[in-house]
């Protein structure tokens, strides 16, 4: 029996015009992990939660960004699923903004770049990998849900993915095989359907689109 992983990039989140960027009084990673959805954000979760592509959903996995269990939570109370945080899911660790470059398309190229107190691509992709073959493993024949964020998620896919192309708005043009499976700014919420065989094999890799 087929394995099923959903892996999905929180809804849109709150623009920093109507909130700190960095609070003063905490350190600056942890005002990242606590940005919050908004508005529209939590519209277009609820909206992605009810599509009856995930009826049959058996297990809920999110970082422990606020925004990914935000929303996850549509999820988990539709279906009655609790959510496993796993902070290996988490969002690429970009560094101190004091002392930060600017290296997010230079990342895609290179792996081994990163900025003081972050992360580089070979990390994140490492603990997304390792994590995410723990839990396929673990879950044989079930139906997941990952709820992650854009780099993480791109990164993941780049280890079955070429990555053919990048511009500097980020627009991805990533090909599985022969399909090209992007080709598109990441919106939020964004989906990409994976299908594993028995022996953990992947068969495909779909980006699924919804209308909200």
């Amino acid at each position: 029996m087929d394995t099923i992983v959903y892996l999905i990039r929180h809804s849109e989140k709150l623009d920093t015009k109507y909130i700190d960027k960095y609070h003063s009084d905490e350190f600056y990673q942890i005002t990242r992990e606590k940005r919050i959805l908004s508005s529209e954000g939590e519209r277009k979760a609820k909206i992605l939660s009810e599509n009856e592509e995930f009826d049959k959903l058996d297990i809920i996995y999110s970082s422990n960004y606020v925004r990914t269990i935000q929303t996850a939570k549509y999820f988990a109370e539709r279906l009655n699923i609790k959510i496993n945080i796993n902070k290996d899911f988490n969002e690429r660790k970009y560094g101190n903004p004091l002392e930060s470059k600017e290296i997010g398309i230079e990342q895609y190229y290179d792996e081994n770049i990163k900025n003081n107190e972050g992360e580089s691509r070979k990390e994140v992709t490492e603990r997304m990998y390792n994590a995410f073959n723990k839990i396929v493993k673990e879950n044989k024949g079930k139906n997941i849900a990952i709820f992650s964020h854009g780099a993480a998620i791109t990164f993941l896919l780049m280890k079955w993915c070429d990555l053919l192309s990048i511009t500097n708005d980020k627009k991805k043009c990533l090909k599985f095989k022969n399909n090209i499976i992007t080709n598109k700014i990441f919106e939020a919420p964004e989906v990409f359907k994976i299908i594993i065989n028995e022996n953990d094999s992947i068969k495909s890799i779909r980006n699924l689109e919804f209308k909200y």
